[in-house]
């Protein structure tokens, strides 16, 4: 039997789209979590909105990866000659969602945290910077995707052979700086979160469990990595595009669903929760914690001194939807604070 001297028919897209469509489904069983655990406490707000956004983009960049497969995406291109302009196509547009889902997805998180944390100028200021960035580095990618042939956008999958499209390492390069800066993020807002959380009074037990539940985001910036890594394939021209890029999609829907997932994670602990937990939670209005990060007492309020010295006071109130929803207040097993009178208050976070 006679063999093409370019290899046997190869198709990895099956394999592509049962994995893109298993993260699908998980995405949208945590952000529909996400959701009933806000409306649940009357606590839907503006991330959840942008959350929802997220998973939106995403979700319609599977769809357009799945018309992608059907036309031959993961295909040599000898196989699919003529659904070549079609398949490449589509998998620009699937990558173009694919960035934004990510993107609106940590947009999402960051809103999020500024709620649960951002209780000093400077870390808020930080953190709508980080937003700022967020949205100018990867609409840029996006941009650089659709006008790398000026004047002639289709060309990208359908070139005519005289059109005067930017030099590949444009996009490559570009790829480069926006990918490591989303891991960048990732890492930061990780780092960030643990931080706080670390330096607050609290038992160990519940330090951890803080640390991971808002932590989870490393694993998105493992996924950010390799993504940096798969970037190569833009580079330099391929005579076989409709595989090429396989891995790089894979692994940019993994990091865009895995920042949907670990960041929806923490909002839903309240699911979790007995209802004699739930109304213990809700029963207190005012809770104080130490951090070395956090401001002062607002004036006005009894105030409170932690044990242990030298360390400045953040106030929690019932209108901190996120920080009372994600800890667990009891009074079984507490951290104790005293009051400067001398008497004595004691509360815990449960995790």
């Amino acid at each position: 039997m006679l063999v093409s001297p370019r290899g046997p028919p190869e198709d990895t897209g099956p394999r592509l789209l049962r994995e893109i469509w298993a993260l699908t489904a998980l995405g949208i069983l945590t952000v529909t979590l996400r959701v009933i655990a806000k409306i649940k406490i009357r606590k839907f707000a503006w991330d959840d909105v942008l959350m929802i956004l997220a998973l939106s983009c995403a979700v319609v960049g599977s769809g357009l990866v799945t018309f992608g497969v059907k036309c031959g995406f993961g295909q040599h291109v000898w196989d699919i000659q003529p659904q070549v302009p079609s398949v490449i196509m589509y998998d620009y547009l699937a990558q173009a969602f694919g960035i934004v889902g990510g993107t609106l997805g940590r947009v999402a998180f960051i809103v999020f945290i500024v709620g649960l944390l951002g209780t000093r100028r400077l870390y808020r200021v930080i953190l709508w910077g980080l937003v700022g960035l967020q949205l100018v580095t990867n609409l840029v990618l996006i941009v650089i995707l659709f006008v790398q042939c000026p004047g002639h956008a289709s060309a990208i999958w359908a070139p005519s052979g005289k059109d005067n499209c930017w030099d590949v390492r444009v996009q490559a390069y570009y790829g480069y700086y926006q990918g490591s800066f989303n891991s960048a993020t990732d890492l930061y807002l990780a780092t960030f979160s643990t931080c706080i959380f670390w330096n607050l009074n609290l038992r160990l037990r519940a330090k951890l469990g803080l640390v991971a539940l808002l932590g989870l985001g490393i694993f998105a910036m493992i996924a950010s990595v390799i993504k940096v890594v798969e970037t190569r394939v833009f580079a330099h021209p391929d005579d076989d595009p409709t595989v090429a890029t396989v891995s790089y999609d894979r692994w940019l829907f993994i990091e865009t669903y895995l920042v949907i997932i670990t960041a929806s994670i923490p909002c839903i602990r309240s699911l979790l929760r007995s209802s004699r937990e739930r109304h213990t939670a809700s029963a207190r209005s005012v809770y104080e914690l130490h951090s070395v990060y956090a401001e002062n007492s607002v004036s006005g309020s009894r105030r409170m001194t932690p044990t242990t010295p030298r360390k400045a006071e953040a106030r929690v109130t019932g209108g901190n939807e996120s920080l009372e929803e994600i800890l667990q207040w009891n009074d079984d097993n507490v951290d104790h604070f005293h009051e400067q009178a001398g008497s004595t208050k004691s509360a815990h976070i449960h995790v």
